[in-house]
């Protein structure tokens, strides 16, 4: 795994640079092992209530009880906290980011009035919860049980609402409060997948390098760099990878390493109040696996699985979308860009019967670029292309190495772990370049008129998705 020299922000700076940018963001971030007896007084200075309205599933409350579900309840009435109300999800089937859970928990925690929302879970529980407790305009209390998600600490929710994978608006925890040892006898699937959730933020800044090019041309969807948020998840990310490698094996320190890695990333959303600086195209393929309900074996593939066969995508694409010193590859053979009206026929055509297709069409149309800012900006693509082309490729990992490392920390590798198959991650490429507009390189292969050579290279290359 490449390194990269420049320090990591901390905890602490990450906390106080949100609470100067928003005014409002996470207060108190508590970790460590033995820290549930710090929550009675944390309640108490920081909401001025010691009444709960508990949210859990069967698994995580027995994970926080360390095995005993009722031992949670019992330490916190002994520190005089009261449970005014509760949901517990079923612990099977696994929980879904569904809108519909969030409506439910909005009616029950409406009726236990004044109760502080308090999250014991990993990611899915913790962004139902978020956006719950937003609606209610609540400040809440977050109490992860796995390193698996780069979400607790974010700005925002991912959930499925009208079929489609988005991030609904609502504040960060006002507190977070994360027992080591819980995190670490979480099972070994979630560690893996918080893993692969981290690693996808070497895409993710290879997109956003992208997106800093293309905001000099104006082109629809992009957006400069953010210094602070850069600094905030780049700057101590393979460091962080590195050390987290073992996390899948139960390593403390690894864990521990990874869980606050998860937490400063997740801490450069709140500072943006925008999930761009953690989430590239990689994360466009997980949202249409999510919108697609992947499965194995029954049970939804993770967030962070789904990342990681995403990241090795985006890593074919930008290897072979940047293999030309001087250029990207030529379109095909008489190429003609489609006209808005056909590439609207088109993504009806890709999403038909799917309850997205309203909301795609319509991100198809804000990104679809005028003819002269498009002309403008491949008439001056070559003049950047040699200094664009190294950021990127300095950025990423390549491609076989990214593989091992992964294999490494038993995230999937293969289209087939995770219930797919090789063309279908490819094809995939097709819609997920059509549900955000968000400048990335799939945005910049098509507006190049190349997208289907990179796609056609893609599928014969021996290099991608094969054992």
């Amino acid at each position: 795994m490449r390194g990269k020299k420049l320090p990591a922000l901390g905890l602490e700076e990450c906390i106080a640079a949100c609470n100067a940018a928003s005014g409002g963001g996470t207060r108190a971030f508590v970790s460590g092992a033995g820290v549930y007896e710090k929550i009675p007084d944390l309640l108490e200075k920081e909401f001025g209530e010691k009444k709960i309205f508990l949210i859990a599933d069967e698994n995580t409350l027995q994970a926080a009880g360390n095995g005993d579900a009722s031992k949670w309840e019992e330490a916190l009435a002994s520190g005089g906290i009261a449970v005014a109300g509760r949901h517990i999800f079923p612990g099977e089937p696994r929980l879904h980011a569904d809108y519909r859970h969030i409506e439910t928990l909005v009616r029950k925690m409406s009726a236990a009035k004044d109760a502080v929302p308090v999250a014991v879970g990993a990611g899915t529980l913790n962004d139902l919860a978020k956006r719950a407790a937003g609606e209610l305009a609540l400040p809440y209390l977050c109490v992860p049980t796995a390193a698996s998600v780069d979400g607790y600490t974010s700005f925002g929710s991912a959930v499925l609402k009208d079929g489609y994978k988005q991030t609904l608006a609502c504040n960060a925890p006002l507190c977070i409060v994360a027992d080591t040892d819980v995190l670490s006898r979480a099972p070994s699937w979630l560690s893996s997948s918080g893993f692969a959730d981290l690693a996808g933020k070497i895409t993710a800044g290879a997109d956003w390098i992208i997106s800093d090019a293309a905001a000099a041309f104006g082109m629809k969807g992009s957006a400069p760099v953010n210094q602070k948020a850069w600094a905030m998840v780049q700057n101590g990310l393979y460091d962080y990878l590195a050390r987290s490698e073992t996390a899948v094996q139960g390593d403390p320190d690894a864990l521990k390493a990874l869980f606050e890695a998860l937490s400063i990333t997740g801490f450069a959303m709140q500072y943006t109040q925008d999930s761009r600086p953690v989430s590239g195209s990689e994360h466009l393929y997980a949202h249409i696996w999510e919108m697609d309900d992947l499965c194995v074996n029954g049970e939804p593939v993770t967030h962070g699985h789904k990342v990681a066969i995403g990241t090795l995508a985006s890593t074919a694409f930008l290897e072979i979308l940047f293999s030309g010193t001087e250029g990207p590859p030529s379109p095909p053979p008489a190429f003609r860009r489609p006209s808005l009206e056909e590439r609207i026929a088109e993504a009806k055509n890709v999403f038909a019967d799917n309850p997205a297709a309203d909301s795609v069409i319509a991100t198809v149309i804000e990104k679809f670029p005028d003819e002269k800012t498009l002309a403008d900006f491949r008439n001056t693509i070559s003049d950047i292309w040699k200094d664009l082309r190294l950021k990127v490729l300095e950025q990423i990992t390549p491609y076989s190495e990214l593989k091992a490392v992964f294999a490494k920390a038993g995230c999937p590798v293969l289209p087939e772990q995770v219930n797919l198959k090789r063309n279908e991650v490819i094809a995939c490429t097709r819609r997920a370049q059509m549900i955000r507009c968000r400048y990335n390189c799939l945005d910049l292969a098509w507006d190049l008129g190349c997208f289907q050579t990179v796609l056609a290279k893609m599928e014969i290359s021996s290099e991608y998705f094969f054992r």
